[in-house]
């Protein structure tokens, strides 16, 4: 399957990823990869990256994995640990689906900066909401 059109639509419609320098680069059969180039805006106080990056990529992951059997996913739960943090500006978020039922599906999130360490991971568990439908438009 050629998830092209899927990747295309979300990186130009989802304005929450737009404005947190997320994009979706690679869709497979129970597979996603987000990616970020990362910016003053994404750091906390201290120069580090916000956690709340992390979890976000984490979730943009898990949320690309669930969708590739054509459904549409909400997350209702997850389950986060980090491990260190990182001076590199680049992130790669790679969501990888555990279980799949009819209604709930279960992601495992990684997410290593640019030189390939494994910064933290994650479970995230979702909802299928129904088919999934062409993205609105804004």
């Amino acid at each position: 399957m050629d998830f092209t059109d899927k990747i295309n639509a979300t990186n130009s419609k989802n304005s929450f990823m737009l404005h947190n320098g997320i994009r979706l680069i690679q869709m497979e059969k129970d597979y996603a990869r987000v990616e970020a180039d990362l910016t003053r805006v994404n750091r906390n106080l201290y120069g580090a990256v916000h956690g709340g990056m992390f979890l976000t990529m984490g979730d943009c992951a898990a949320g690309g994995a669930a969708r590739t059997n054509g459904m549409r996913y909400v997350t209702v739960s997850n389950s986060f640990e980090f491990f260190r943090n990182t001076k590199s500006d680049h992130l790669i978020a790679e969501g990888r689906i555990k279980s799949r039922g009819r209604t709930i599906c279960v992601a495992e999130v990684e997410i290593h900066d640019g030189l390939g360490k494994l910064l933290c991971s994650g479970t995230f568990t979702l909802f299928c909401t129904g088919k999934l439908d062409e993205l609105p438009d804004d």
